[in-house]
């Protein structure tokens, strides 16, 4: 029996900007097991959204390699490779309003996908499109409505039908769940939990939140300052934490007892070693 490939791996990703005088991202490297979750972490500049951009091909690498199944996918990649990149991975963004066209009805932004990356007949889109619904928790009276007649928490189900049309193996949310309440957040989570059983669809889930990250990531990894300072499963990094910055990380989440002013200076102390 032959080994199955990771669904992504990359290795040794870099991005610059500014002439190189910027670096996001700093040759980083780590992989998703097929049907596989896996949280990145970090605050606001760490680099994990670039990450997540260079995943699914919004942006392109300075120098490194992405996998897909085992094969490479680059620049220089055939038109067919990058057309099964997208349907491959599909991304969910932070504020799902933005992504989607508000002229558009839910049930048309589903169809688009369905034509782009399937070839249904234009007859089995609407079973296929209710069955897409249903699977996120939505209806024949969600699919007619636009985007501004929904909730933030329906409009995130919406954005993830319309990633699942493709039907891809892997779904890259970026702080898919950050505009939400948190009674909204648990239930988009469990959302993603049962999708990832019933479908098999593997997760790179993108977050500041080391909360979220607990509860849908099997793995993880923390950037600081675009690179990687510490990765592994998920339980044993947020329960035993190596590096200083993840355990900051971990001391900033607010609880019983929680002084900020205490996480303030200890933030000013770590960041003065740097």
């Amino acid at each position: 029996m032959t080994a199955q490939h990771p669904v992504t791996r990359v290795e040794k990703l870099r991005r610059t900007y500014d002439h190189g005088k910027v670096v996001a991202v700093n040759d980083i490297s780590f992989e998703v097991p097929v049907g596989g979750s896996l949280g990145i972490v970090g605050e606001s500049g760490s680099g994990k959204t670039t990450t997540a951009k260079l995943i699914v091909g919004l942006e392109e690498p300075d120098s490194g390699r992405i996998f897909f199944d085992g094969q490479e996918i680059g620049t220089g990649s055939s038109r067919k490779l990058r057309r099964q990149r997208a349907r491959t991975v599909q991304l969910v963004f932070q504020d799902p309003y933005q992504s989607l066209d508000p002229r558009q009805t839910v049930g048309g932004a589903i169809d688009e996908v369905l034509r782009l990356h399937t070839e249904l007949s234009t007859s089995a889109f609407a079973k296929r499109r209710a069955e897409l619904l249903e699977q996120v928790g939505l209806g024949v009276r969600e699919a007619a409505a636009l985007p501004r007649e929904l909730s933030g928490g329906q409009r995130q189900r919406v954005a993830i039908a319309r990633a699942l049309a493709a039907n891809p193996r892997l779904l890259v949310l970026d702080e898919a769940v950050a505009a939400l309440d948190v009674s909204i957040q648990a239930q988009i989570l469990n959302l993603l939990s049962e999708i990832r059983r019933e479908t098999g669809v593997a997760l790179v889930f993108v977050s500041h939140d080391l909360e979220v990250v607990r509860w849908v990531a099997d793995d993880v990894v923390v950037m600081f300052r675009g690179s990687i300072i510490e990765s592994g499963p998920t339980a044993e990094v947020l329960q035993r934490p190596e590096h200083p910055y993840t355990r900051l990380l971990l001391s900033s989440v607010p609880r019983l007892g929680w002084d900020p002013a205490q996480v303030s200076q200890a933030r000013r102390e770590f960041l003065a070693t740097q």
